[in-house]
């Protein structure tokens, strides 16, 4: 039995952790860039090469904010309280977030597809992997899980959190926040280990497997019950902490050539990107700037600016416009920029309006 809280728990905007989701979606786009996954790449060297290729991080960072911001947006009036809103209405605040530019991504990435349909994959991967790629399924099976409009395989993963928040998040109100913190670690480092065994290190469903990342998840839900029904610091301690995990994560990957592998495996990265989060939630000081109303709509279209740019970079990349590196990238960046905000606009906000029920709505924004 799900409970519903008839004073709801007062539940502020997050405007910085809204703008950390637009350079965490930047960083995939630079990744892909820098790591040569199109004709034009950025000629980078030494410390700003590695910081560029860390960029993939950015998934990690964003199932652990999942974890975190649903937590928040809907927890019970207590700790120990069942989620303050149904199962039903919770899937379809998802479905109506998610939907319109996922499919928009796939539409635009067509030709994609039809790349993949003529080469020389198996005939089965062919007829079943764009039937995943369009159910969301597409991470469950990591051979065809990038067939398509590739960095949408973590929607995958995501669609595996959002099926299971309900009863994890019922299930977790049992624990104490350090059990669950310890939970979401533990299987972390299992996880973790698991890629490191010698018969499947280097196998794609290490990489994709969605159950591979559910800790990470789990991990957030557990940062979140803090945030909220914790000991609450001062402003200052949030700055430190959010300071000190950007400071740890530029050097960490800066320097990754010269560390071990393991300081960028997730059990750190957890460590490191719960800092940020943890200390942006309530900004101060210098962070308060990323709640101005440019990063903030910069944040709120970074959904699209994660599912877009592959597509956009392959129709631009068709025009052939013969412009150096120099003009072309930043070109490029620019545009995606623009289409990913009128994505938001115009596409994005009217059919979350038009999928999710009247008496949804007014939760949508929350989550």
């Amino acid at each position: 039995m799900y409970s519903v809280s008839v004073s709801p728990i007062r539940r502020p905007p997050l405007p910085v952790l809204t703008s950390l989701r637009f350079f965490a979606a930047l960083s995939v786009v630079v990744f892909h860039v820098a790591s040569g996954r199109s004709s034009d790449t950025l000629e980078l060297d030494g410390f700003i090469k590695e910081l560029a290729i860390g960029g993939h991080s950015a998934v990690t960072f964003f199932f652990i904010l999942s974890g975190f911001i649903l937590t928040y947006a809907h927890a019970g009036h207590s700790e120990v309280d069942n989620p303050d809103i149904k199962p039903s209405t919770f899937w379809r605040l998802r479905f109506a977030r998610i939907v319109p530019a996922y499919f928009l991504g796939l539409l635009l990435a067509l030709p994609l597809l039809v790349d993949f349909l003529q080469s020389s994959a198996p005939a089965w991967e062919k007829a079943v992997g764009p039937i995943l790629a369009v159910f969301f399924l597409q991470a469950w099976w990591p051979p065809v899980a990038e067939i398509w409009n590739y960095p949408p395989w973590s929607l995958s993963v995501e669609a595996v959190f959002y099926a299971l928040f309900p009863w994890l998040s019922q299930g977790s109100a049992r624990l104490s926040r350090r059990w669950l913190f310890l939970v979401g670690y533990v299987l972390i480092a299992i996880a973790t280990a698991c890629r490191a065994v010698p018969p499947i290190a280097g196998h794609p469903l290490i990489h994709h497997f969605p159950l591979f990342h559910l800790p990470l998840f789990i991990f957030g839900m557990a940062l979140g019950r803090q945030f909220m029904f914790g000991r609450e610091l001062s402003p200052q301690s949030h700055v430190a902490m959010f300071w000190l995990g950007v400071v740890a994560l530029v050097l960490l990957f800066g320097f990754g050539s010269s560390l071990p592998s393991w300081t960028r495996s997730d059990p750190v990265l957890v460590l490191v990107f719960s800092l940020i989060i943890f200390g942006g939630a309530r900004p101060a000081g210098v962070v308060r700037q990323l709640s101005l109303p440019l990063w903030v709509l910069l944040g709120e279209a970074s959904y699209s600016i994660y599912i877009l740019h592959v597509p956009l970079r392959m129709w631009w990349e068709g025009l052939e416009v013969g412009l150096p590196n120099e003009l072309n990238l930043p070109l490029y960046f620019g545009t995606l920029l623009i289409v990913s905000i009128l994505s938001f606009q115009c596409v994005e906000k009217p059919l979350r309006r038009l999928l999710s029920t009247p008496r949804s709505r007014a939760a949508l924004s929350a989550s």
